[in-house]
């Protein structure tokens, strides 16, 4: 440091011009080391900390306490050794008769041709301020001060005018206005002076100023060791960069990043901590040799033909928006159109009460959400710059005419409310153009609505800096037009569609990421409020709830009970079955216990098939009065849409039905019904895939399925089964334990994939000691032949091609929705992959239509249909509530009955989840091991981060028990801790779930402790 380093007056703000010395930490020949805060400086904003990044003595001549200095100028300065140190100037003394003199030659920040044009006793020079980072001159609009005025702190005395803002000028001085002053209307570079402030009011010049550009300002040097003095880059008048994220950098290096147009979110620090110097900018700079500054070229500098006529010169905005739009010629740029119906976000913003543009503003930033690069931007030279903040620019007229664009910032975490609030008063600056520097400066995305201007179709240019624009024209038939023009040099077609294709789902689904709008019946003289299509688990649950909610509510049923599959042909019976082989398999344990002479029970078949149809009609008839009793209108018939809020509903089978006022187009008798919403619950019947002979067989009698196999006369003594799924699993062992001999075929190579792995081969490996049940994996059917009681059933093998003879096949591969019948295009709902599409609140496509249970997907499970049917009332009601796929349960009926709640350790790793797994056999349980059912094993699976239990996987002969603990694990978001600290009752099976926890615990807890060591 072989010259002092000066300490200047830091830049606290973008029009902060000068400040004032509040008090000196450090004392004239002090040692400073670097971060040392040498002094603290006031603005009209804040008080800030003044710290060096060097080390040296503090020497004078020091600004006195309350003095004010310009920014930039200097305060005090650090020298090398303490010889060297002025004493000069002590705190409290007046400063040298000249400001700038200082113990070394170096010019002025403005430049000695800039101080030549100053009046005598000058004691301020008001500058034109620089409001953004990329202005270079502003347009004096007026002079709210006269020349001869006196001057008080903090007195406005002008305003200027840039592209995008008028802006007050203040002044922090006291004295009397001064020429020569520039006119109204000049245009004036930043950092050039507009006029003075002089000592007293004889001191004033009354003369004016030319607005032309001042002479070039000559480099200050920047001390700084590696890079000689006459290298340094100009620093004068620009306004340091801004602090660069989650880093820190030295004044000085902020300074020079502005200077040098560096980025310094791309530079790694070489100071202390990481800090970024000086040095680190210097070497960043995008030319050959970092010691010399390259001149900075205009983004607008291209050739351009000359126009005959006489040319007004263009205002401060139409300038800028000239040199942004010839700039922005130089990206490649690709258009991508699609519709979005805006009906549904219309309605949204007005329930939530916040304006459509912050709606619209909001929706893009959750659709940047999953596609992040639209947010990016390419960076001169072959860089991309990678943001996370989502600040939306979005186009507002101003008063005067033209175009303002404020930016909304952090849409990605704001709230609607936030955003709302926050925009309004941008609106309201931006039609006055009195927007700050940054609320206007550095969007990440824009939006262009031209639509309120009832435009058809228009594109929009994107600017440096952004990645993507949004047009957005007018709604009409297909709907609202998406342009998006995107910078080819970050992002790609599909990536593009990608993002269209998001963006309108959030669009015409706000409800989605908006939560609850309230009620979702949409006004209108409907005949019912709600109907229901469908009386099965999910369309019952979901009417009654609606009904208990005083709604009017129709359920349409295509049988005269309601129940549907699980009632009549699923869940109920089966379990009637499975109750009667139970018994039948407990007389094998009996003598385990010492009880003897009940080793020799048969399965009467007439009273069995007796007391299951009892059971059904009796839970039939009293589902329908309950039903019936909270006022449900129960309609017997088949419904198909005729529009998006009208049914027709054939009644033709029904007897009894006093409505038949109508005929459908094919002649059908019924009624026409209109609603408001409608669910559809119509469940799903059993798929017959296309194996030769198979549909054949089902119109015989030879081949069942889960629907017509409640017609058996009586047990077969052989059955082949086609299908390795629960259904198939299930019938297998009832009718093994039945006395039937029992071949199960699975094409592929694992039975029952919606259990945990080891769950499935577990029970694979018991069932497979029943002595009349074979089970086959990897095996093709290939046909089924014969009749009812002589039929064959061909397979292929590795070892070639097998035959079974049988009495019957059952066909258990699977459910598949049958949605022909309803007529979905006539409402418009979208179907995908053969089940209608629906969101985690049971929404399709059509905003006031839901559906579900089987004819959405996923888990065709009744209890599954319930809880989404409840999901749908909730969001019909206005209440927030989703369906969560992590945390359904089921569970195989077989013996030992397999179960799961949440999530297998291979869910949770395909969701980028990190979990564990702790399990325990069966066979060293106490109880198991008294009553013999020592056959199975427990998982708790849970996540490492938090401890939270994910997922719960069972094999016992108690499972359907067990496995409610477990529920409210998963369910209720339990910990380790929680489920390991609760009392579990002596002797159990459900204390395992309690050592299982605590186990797993402490394995996690050491390999942390082993991982910090």
């Amino acid at each position: 440091m072989s010259e002092p380093y000066i300490i200047k007056m830091p830049q606290l703000s973008d029009t902060m011009t000068e400040g004032v010395v509040v008090s000196w930490e450090k004392k004239i020949g002090d040692k400073v080391s670097r971060g040392d805060i040498v002094a603290t400086v006031e603005t009209d904003k804040a008080i800030m900390d003044v710290e060096v990044f060097r080390d040296g003595w503090l020497s004078g001549p020091l600004a006195a306490i309350d003095s004010s200095v310009p920014v930039g100028e200097a305060i005090g300065y650090l020298v090398e050794a303490p010889e060297l140190v002025q004493r000069h100037g002590e705190v409290g003394e007046a400063p040298p008769a000249s400001a700038r003199e200082l113990p070394r030659k170096v010019e002025l920040e403005h430049g000695p041709d800039a101080r030549a044009g100053e009046p005598a006793g000058c004691v301020h020079v008001i500058k034109m301020p620089q409001l953004s980072d990329t202005m270079t001159e502003g347009v004096v609009v007026s002079w709210e001060k006269k020349i001869g005025d006196k001057v008080s702190r903090g007195d406005i005395v002008a305003q200027v005018e840039t592209d995008k803002a008028i802006m007050d000028v203040e002044v922090f001085r006291e004295g009397w206005l001064s020429g020569p002053m520039v006119a109204a209307d000049s245009v004036v570079q930043v950092g050039q002076p507009m006029a003075y402030l002089v000592e007293s009011a004889e001191q004033v010049v009354r003369d004016t100023a030319a607005a032309s550009a001042a002479p070039a300002r000559k480099a200050e040097p920047a001390a700084s060791a590696p890079v000689p003095v006459s290298a340094a880059a100009p620093l004068a008048s620009v306004p340091p960069a801004p602090r660069p994220h989650n880093k820190t950098a030295t004044p000085l290096a902020r300074q020079l990043a502005a200077s040098l147009h560096v980025n310094l979110n791309n530079l790694k620090g070489s100071g202390p901590s990481g800090e970024i110097t000086a040095d680190d900018v210097r070497r960043a700079q995008p030319i050959e040799r970092p010691t010399e500054v390259a001149p900075a070229v205009p983004a607008h500098a291209m050739p351009e033909i000359q126009v005959p006529g006489h040319g007004r010169p263009m205002t401060a905005m139409e300038k800028a928006v000239s040199h942004s739009m010839t700039a922005s010629l130089t990206m490649p740029t690709f258009r991508v159109s699609m519709n979005a119906k805006p009906d549904a976000l219309l309605k949204a913003a007005k329930r939530k009460g916040v304006s459509v543009t912050v709606a619209i503003a909001k929706a893009c930033a959750e659709a940047i959400r999953h596609h992040p690069s639209i947010n990016w931007a390419y960076q001169p030279v072959d860089k991309l710059v990678e943001r996370t903040q989502v600040d939306i620019g979005m186009a507002v007229s101003a008063d005067g005419g033209g175009l303002v664009v404020p930016v909304l910032r952090h849409c990605e975490a704001r709230s609607l409310e936030e955003l709302h609030e926050a925009w309004k008063g941008l609106v309201e600056r931006a039609r006055k153009r009195r927007l700050a520097p940054e609320e206007y400066a550095n969007p990440t995305f824009m939006v262009s609505n031209m639509g309120m201007l009832g435009v058809s179709y228009f594109d929009a240019i994107p600017t440096p800096g952004t990645a993507a624009i949004l047009a957005i024209a007018a709604a009409g038939a297909d709907g609202m037009p998406l342009t998006l023009t995107a910078d080819h040099r970050v992002v790609n077609g599909a990536e593009v569609a990608l993002f269209l294709n998001t963006l309108k789902n959030k669009i015409e689904q706000p409800e989605e990421w908006m939560g609850s709008l309230g009620p979702a019946i949409p006004e209108g003289n409907w005949d019912y409020d709600v109907v229901v299509i469908g009386g099965g688990p999910g369309g019952e649950d979901c009417a009654r709830d609606l009904a208990g909610h005083g709604l009017k509510v129709a359920m349409i049923n295509d049988a005269p009970f309601p129940g549907g599959e699980c009632l009549w042909r699923g869940c109920i019976p089966s379990k009637a079955w499975r109750a009667a082989a139970d018994r039948l398999r407990d007389r094998g344990g009996d003598a385990l216990l010492g009880v003897v002479g009940t080793d020799k029970a048969k399965l009467d078949w007439e009273k069995l098939e007796q007391h299951r149809r009892s059971v059904l009609e009796e839970r039939g008839s009293l589902a329908l009065k309950t039903d019936k009793g909270v006022k449900i209108d129960v309609i017997q018939g088949f419904a198909s849409f005729e529009t998006d809020h009208r049914l027709f509903v054939d009644t033709s089978g029904n007897s009894d039905d006093p409505h038949h006022r109508a005929r459908h187009g094919d002649g059908s008798a019924g009624r026409r019904i209109t609603f408001g919403c409608a669910v559809i619950a119509t469940g799903a019947p059993p798929f017959v895939p296309p194996i030769p002979g198979a549909r054949e067989g089902v119109e015989a009698g030879g081949v069942l399925t889960s629907d017509t196999v409640w017609s058996l006369p009586k047990v077969p003594k052989r059955l082949g089964i086609v299908g390795g799924g629960a259904i198939g699993m299930e019938m297998a062992q009832i009718f093994q334990d039945f006395g039937s001999e029992v071949l199960l075929l699975e094409r592929h190579e694992r039975v029952l994939a919606e259990v945990e792995p080891e769950i499935a081969r577990t029970l694979i490996a018991v069932l497979e000691n029943d002595p009349r049940l074979t089970i086959v994996t990897n095996a093709a059917t290939k046909a089924v032949k014969g009749k009812a009681g002589a039929m064959t059933l061909v397979y292929e093998t590795a070892a070639g091609e097998q035959r079974y003879k049988c009495d019957y096949v059952l066909m258990a591969t699977g459910k598949r929705p049958l949605l022909e019948p309803l007529k979905l295009d006539n409402a418009g709902v979208a179907v995908e992959n053969g089940v209608i599409k629906a969101d985690s609140r049971c929404r399709t496509s059509v905003p006031h239509i839901y559906a579900v249970g089987d004819v959405i997907g996923g888990y065709m499970l009744a209890h599954t249909a319930g809880q989404q049917g409840r999901v749908a009332a909730a969001t019909i009601l206005g209440e927030d509530m989703q369906y969560d796929e992590t945390k359904d349960s089921g569970v195989i009926f077989t013996r030992p009955e397999a179960g799961f709640v949440g999530l297998s350790m291979d869910q949770a790793k395909a969701r980028g989840i990190d979990a564990a797994e702790v399990k325990v056999p069966l066979n060293i349980d106490a109880k198991a091991m008294i009553t013999g059912e020592t056959h199975g094993l427990i998982k708790i699976v849970a996540d490492k981060a938090t401890n939270k239990i994910i997922g719960v996987h069972l094999l016992a002969d108690h499972t359907d028990t067990l496995i409610g603990e477990a529920v409210m694990m998963v369910s209720g978001g339990m910990t380790l801790e929680q489920v390991g600290n609760a009392i579990h009752p002596h002797p159990t099976q459900t204390e395992l779930f309690g050592e299982l926890a605590r186990r797993l615990l402490s394995r996690l807890r050491r390999s942390k402790a082993k991982k910090t060591a």
